[in-house]
Parts: C-alpha cells; sequence; structure tokens
C-alpha cells in the first residue's frame, strides 16, 4: 500500500534517533483524507517547503529556553548561580566538571537529546529535496536550507562530543546510526555548507528566518576554522575566502551603535547574517530572561520586572570585572554596560507606604531566598526583554515571555573571524587595523582613544591572545565562546582559571573538553557500544 502526505499540511517529524530510520519510505506521515501518494509528494515543491519552513520551526526549538543556553555552562564567560549549583542536583557537573558530569547527566542528554530529532529532520528534507522533481532552481534552494540546518546541528554536537552519528537518508544501511569517524563527519558538515552556499539566496526580505548564502558562507569559514587538525580540514586561507566572499557582497555592516544590536524594536538588522524570530507570545518566546535574570529581583519585584530571573546562567567575575579588577574589561568600552546589568534598582509602588512609585533597590538580607551574594551581581542584560515589563505598557507583566529575535551570525563575529585568519597567514599588521577601525572604534562610541588602539608591529602569538579577548568583549553571551574556546584549544586553561566552579572544584581535565555520550544512547541505540563511550568517563 502507498503511503500519502496531507497535502495542506506540513508533515512533522517524531522520529527519535534511537529509533530505526533503515526505511525512508517510512518518513512521511500517513493521512488518509485528503491525500496524495508519497512519489506525487515528493514531485511536489511547494510541499518540501513546507517542510522546510518546519524544520526552522524545530532548529529554532533546540535553542530556545535551557536548550539553547545549557551549553554555555562551564566556560570561562558563563556559570551558573551559587543557588542554581547547591539545589539542582548533578546541574553542578556542568560547572564544576567533577564526578556529577558523567553519562547519566540529565543535563548532558538534554542537550543531546533536542538536537537530533531536528538532525534526523534535515536529513529527511535533505532527502526528499533530492527527490522533488518540478521547479529544480527552487528544489534547489531548498536543499540548501535543509543542508545549512543538518550542518549547523552536525557542526555543533561534534565539536561538543567528537565522532557522531551520521544521518542521511541515502545510506542508512551503511552508515547505521552509530558514530562515524571524525573525518567523515566533517566531510558531512563542509559539504552541507557548500551547497547551502551554492545554493541559496542572497536575501529572504519577506522572510528573514530562513538561511541566506551569506550565512552558509559563514558557517563554512567557521567550519574550516573549527575542523579538529586531524581530519586535514583546518584552513585559515579557504575560511578566509569565505568571509571575503560576505564582505565583497557589500549587504552587510556593523551598527553605529554597540545598542542598536539589542533593541526589541531592532530585529534582523544589516548586522545580522542568521537570526531566529523570537516574539514574546506563546509558544514563540526563548524565555531566556527567566534563566539569565537576578533571583533577587524576581524575589523582590517579581516577575513582572523584565531584569528577574533564576540565576540559571549569570557571568562569570571575569566576565563582569574590569581589568583593573581583574577582569575583561578596559575604560571606556561601551559594550560592557550594554551586555551586563550592574544597577538592579527598579522603579516600584510595592514598597511605598504611600502607595507611590518609588525607585528601589533589592536587599539580598531580607530576600526569601538564599541571600547568596550573587544574585545581585552582575547579570547577562542581552537578553532582557522590556516589553515583558509591568511598565512597558505591552500587557505582557512577565519575563518568562521574553523573546527579542536573536542574531546567530553577527557580521561583526565576521570581521574578527576574517582578522583572525589574516593574522594566522602572516598579515598581522592589516588585521590589527582591521579590528581598530571596525570593532574597536565602535565600542568606544565612533573615537578610538589612542591608547585603546592596538600596536600594528604587535607579533602574531600576541594578536591571537588579543583577538580571544576582542571575540570575548563583542560577543559574549551569544553562544560561541564554547566553540572559541575548543577550537584555539585553550579550553581547560581559561575555565580553570576564570569559571569560579571550575577553579573551586580544581577537577577539570583533559577529556573535559568533551561531554559523556548519554547513557540512554549507548544502552538503548544498538549502534552504540559502552566502547563508543568518550575517553574519561569510562568505568
Amino acid at each position: 500500500m502507498k503511503k500519502g502526505i496531507k497535502y495542506t499540511a506540513l508533515c512533522t517529524f517524531a522520529l527519535a534517533f534511537a529509533m530505526n530510520i533503515s526505511s525512508c519510505s517510512d518518513f512521511l506521515q500517513v493521512e488518509p483524507t485528503g491525500s496524495v501518494p508519497e512519489e506525487e509528494a515528493y514531485a511536489h515543491v511547494n510541499v518540501v517547503e513546507k517542510l522546510v519552513i518546519g524544520l526552522y520551526k524545530d532548529y529554532r526549538g533546540c535553542k530556545s529556553g535551557r536548550n539553547g543556553l545549557m551549553t554555555n555552562l562551564g566556560n570561562d564567560e558563563t556559570q551558573q548561580g551559587n543557588f542554581q549549583l547547591i539545589s539542582s542536583g548533578d546541574q553542578a557537573g556542568m560547572d564544576k566538571y567533577n564526578g556529577q558530569l558523567n553519562p547519566t547527566s540529565q543535563q548532558v542528554a538534554t542537550i543531546w537529546n533536542n538536537r537530533w530529532p531536528a538532525v534526523v529532520t534535515a536529513a529527511k528534507v535533505v532527502f526528499a529535496a533530492k527527490k522533488t522533481t518540478e521547479d529544480p532552481k527552487k528544489a534547489s534552494q531548498l536543499l540548501g536550507e535543509a543542508s545549512f540546518i543538518r550542518g549547523m546541528l552536525m557542526f555543533e554536537l561534534s565539536m561538543y562530543w567528537g565522532e557522531i552519528p551520521i544521518i542521511d537518508m541515502d545510506r542508512t544501511e551503511e552508515l547505521g546510526l552509530g558514530p562515524q569517524p571524525l573525518k567523515d563527519v566533517w566531510t558531512y558538515i563542509i559539504d552541507d555548507f557548500k551547497t547551502a552556499a551554492e545554493s541559496l539566496p542572497e536575501s529572504y526580505d519577506a522572510e528573514p528566518q530562513r538561511a541566506t548564502a551569506g550565512a552558509a558562507w559563514a558557517m563554512l569559514g567557521k567550519a574550516y576554522m573549527s575542523a579538529p587538525v586531524e581530519t586535514g580540514f583546518r584552513d585559515f586561507a579557504k575560511a578566509d575566502e569565505c568571509f571575503e566572499k560576505i564582505i565583497a557582497t557589500n549587504r552587510y555592516e556593523i551598527l553605529s551603535k554597540y545598542a542598536d544590536i539589542f533593541r526589541y524594536d531592532n530585529p534582523n538588522s544589516k548586522e545580522s547574517l542568521f537570526e531566529l524570530q523570537f516574539d514574546p507570545k506563546w509558544p514563540d518566546q526563548n524565555s531566556w530572561e527567566f534563566d539569565c535574570g537576578s533571583r533577587a529581583c524576581d524575589s523582590w519585584f517579581g516577575q513582572e520586572c523584565s531584569f528577574s530571573g533564576y540565576d540559571f546562567l549569570v557571568p562569570t567575575p571575569f566576565a563582569y570585572k574590569t581589568v583593573a579588577e581583574g577582569g575583561i574589561w578596559e575604560e571606556g568600552d561601551l559594550r560592557k554596560d550594554e551586555a551586563l546589568r550592574y544597577d538592579f534598582t527598579y522603579k516600584t509602588k510595592k514598597y511605598s507606604d504611600k502607595g507611590e512609585y518609588e525607585m528601589i533597590t533589592p536587599d539580598l538580607s531580607k530576600t526569601q531566598w538564599t541571600g547568596t551574594t550573587d544574585e545581585l551581581d552582575p547579570h547577562i542584560k542581552k537578553f532582557e526583554d522590556y516589553r515583558t515589563d509591568v511598565l512597558s505598557g505591552f500587557g505582557i507583566n512577565n519575563m518568562w515571555n521574553s523573546g527579542k529575535c536573536f542574531s546567530v551570525i553577527r557580521y561583526a563575529d565576521i570581521l574578527l573571524l576574517h582578522a583572525e585568519c589574516m593574522n594566522e597567514m602572516g598579515q598581522t599588521s592589516e588585521a590589527v587595523q582591521l579590528v581598530n577601525d571596525k570593532i574597536r572604534t565602535r565600542a568606544w562610541g565612533g573615537t578610538l582613544p589612542a591608547d585603546k588602539k592596538w600596536n600594528t608591529g604587535m607579533g602574531q602569538d600576541e594578536f591571537r591572545t588579543k583577538i580571544m579577548d576582542e571575540r570575548f568583549r563583542e560577543l559574549c553571551f551569544e553562544g560561541w565562546r564554547r566553540i572559541d574556546l575548543l577550537r584555539t584549544d585553550n579550553f581547560i586553561k581559561l575555565v580553570k582559571e576564570r569559571n569560579r566552579w571550575t577553579k573551586e572544584s580544581g577537577t577539570i581535565q583533559d577529556f573535559h573538553k568533551r561531554y559523556p555520550i548519554p547513557d540512554t544512547e549507548i544502552k538503548t541505540n544498538d549502534a552504540f557500544s559502552p566502547e563508543d563511550q568518550n575517553p574519561g568517563y569510562t568505568k
């Protein structure tokens, strides 16, 4: 019997990673009413496009809520708050790198399990786009979009776990569901981004959620910079070719004011190459403020305050202190106060005897919570969404609904990567000039003081250190730091120095550069064996 898909409805894929996917013919949901045979469904490019639109929602789902924040734990810019550390069971292991970070960790399993269904979905859409027989140009574009999302997810998963499965619906019997060699994994990642770069349009003005050629070139460049050296794909010259293609389009620019990047009323700006389309209305919110805001402010002002929350993800001391205090921030850098909240004073009449609005600062000694001091230490500001505040007039009145659009790939990131490649190719002076002119000048409001200009005569090694610090300041809390630390082999050294909980625990080791493969995967997926567990996590 032929199976079909309801022609007017979007297919949903509930196939879990551990399930048998050896039969590609089963991947379309059976919808008997108004359905068409599977072979005919493949022929309709508009059906495949609906699958692609659904794929973007799947990918966004991997990033919303704690799904998108969990991998930020345990690096040198972010850690969990103290109350979270002492009250959330094995979650503490994500920062302490002790015995709690093991194959049974629910946090690690969440990162893994939330991403694999989307990888499977993307592989299915790639398969469908290749089978489509009408409108070859459109089909090629859809193939590029599905390839981009699969590449994004596999890039992330391999950076975190190393050898991972490859999901290719044309090769399911050959590849199975077990981990594949790193070189094979990165061949797929790079090929997916190449396919996307060659087939995607330069823009989707009416549909900003969709990937463009610029986003694909950006990720191809990142892949060439991040691929493990042993794969043979690490190539700064090839990476820079990708970044130069983006620059040559003149489609993107850094905004004149750093603060404008994070305004809720300025989504999809010219600085954004790929942006997740969130909204402060269920189910499109990301709820990041719920996890990044201050627990003390929630106690004092309630969830109607747009900067209250639960301290799941907070800056490390290094991330909020000045250079003079032993931290990252230089005097006069405007990015500091746009990235971080230092002042928790709030206009409220909750504590007024006269029933009038007053400016109140929470007092930790009077909170109903733990009173741990980091509840009023600086917090992440980039995710605050003023529309959720009771004073905003929008009527949302709950920071859980935070939902600013989020730029996954920014043009400033591309310029910094371009400079990094230039340095690696012996063009250090030109790289310094680029960072001074484009990135640091904006950080000081358009006029870079003489003492803040980098010296064009610096050496290659000094630039490597400085560019990592500059990426920290420019891109802090935006999700790239762990990958930056891993690809530059700075992960263990800098996390041990700068993450409070890692430093206090003193148990981080080299094998912690990878997460453990979840025990449930090894036990339920016949293609995995105990020997496939990442080194250091075996009993």
